[in-house]
């Protein structure tokens, strides 16, 4: 593992918890410091990490911010990047956010009621073209349901370009038979079941889908765009939701621990909003 990476990462870790006054628990530290990476690397950084040592580095480093009380000197350039990573995390939360509040004008509570991290998961590659990692998914979902409320979002006034994005999410929705065959599939594939879920790839799961719509017994007339959403939201609910599955797990087991997580995580907050 790169010690210049890892250097680099706990300065701007150091530097953007000093400069916003964020929460120093390990669940927030985590979000930040992968959001710092996520931006560095859609940005283009030249700093290079293998993708099977990113979360190893984000845990060591956010280690290393809780035993060390370093006050650093924060350099111009750094103080610049968790600006702009602020920001991005800041822009982020209210695509997702607006989406959300347009997407309830469509549909009806119930389908809103316990679908809330899966829905905010289906908008995200929806408003950004990047895959998040599990503790900053995480750290957007719980930011977006504490400022979601049904009753603000049928009266505000919403951005035309936010229904736009919330008429995609209904007509996705209509292919959720599609989409279920799709993790089906997926998780009875033996190159999946012998590699951890954080390395599913979009590659993978696109090829995977064209063996399904290519076969004989399924005639689906699902467009090109239909399909890329698809594949980006399968992707991420793979990556995000699900914890590492291992040789040993059976599909139905694997499954299983999908759901479960999911439950797990709207349980852990109360409702974020009243129907009446």
């Amino acid at each position: 593992m790169s010690t210049d990476a890892e250097r680099s990462l706990l300065n701007s870790l150091q530097a953007y918890v000093n400069r916003f006054d964020t929460s120093n628990s390990p669940e927030d530290l985590l979000a930040i410091a992968s959001s710092i990476l996520t931006f560095q690397q859609k940005q283009g950084s030249s700093i290079k990490i293998e993708p099977n040592q990113t979360e190893a580095l984000i845990h060591q480093v956010v280690n290393q911010f809780q035993s060390e009380s370093l006050s650093p000197v924060i350099d111009a350039t750094t103080d610049t990047l968790v600006q702009e990573v602020n920001q991005w995390r800041q822009s982020l939360e209210d695509q997702v956010l607006n989406t959300l509040n347009a997407y309830a004008r469509k549909v009806h509570p119930n389908q809103l009621q316990n679908l809330l991290p899966e829905t905010i998961l289906s908008i995200l590659p929806l408003v950004e073209n990047v895959q998040l990692r599990k503790s900053e998914a995480e750290s957007l979902i719980r930011q977006v349901e504490s400022k979601f409320n049904w009753n603000s979002a049928l009266a505000q006034v919403i951005d035309p370009k936010f229904l736009v994005i919330a008429d995609k999410l209904v007509q996705l929705s209509k292919f959720g038979d599609l989409k279920k065959r799709l993790q089906d599939s997926l998780l009875g594939n033996r190159d999946l079941i012998n590699n951890t879920l954080e390395n599913v790839t979009e590659s993978f799961v696109e090829s995977e889908l064209a063996k399904i719509l290519g076969s004989n017994t399924l005639h689906m007339d699902i467009d090109l765009d239909a399909q890329k959403l698809m594949v980006k939201q399968v992707t991420i609910k793979f990556n995000v939701l699900h914890s590492s599955a291992t040789p040993s797990k059976s599909n139905e087991e694997i499954a299983t621990q999908m759901d479960t997580e999911i439950d797990r995580f709207k349980a852990s907050r109360p409702l974020p909003f009243r129907l009446f």
